[in-house]
């Protein structure tokens, strides 16, 4: 239920942003990037713990 809801949340900040146009464009082009790296700081974070631990 709750992925439902992000999903259409999501997708009313998408059209939100759609409407600003360029700076819409930016904005939504940094959210999305800026999900990317976190997700590889994260992934790097895991890794490094779980090669810790084999130690």
């Amino acid at each position: 239920m709750f992925l439902l809801f992000l999903i259409v949340a999501s997708s009313v900040v998408g059209l939100l942003l759609l409407s600003l146009h360029e700076i819409g464009h930016i904005i939504g082009f940094g959210m999305i990037v800026g999900c990317l790296l976190r997700g590889l700081y994260l992934l790097h974070e895991i890794n490094r713990k779980l090669d810790l631990r084999k130690k």
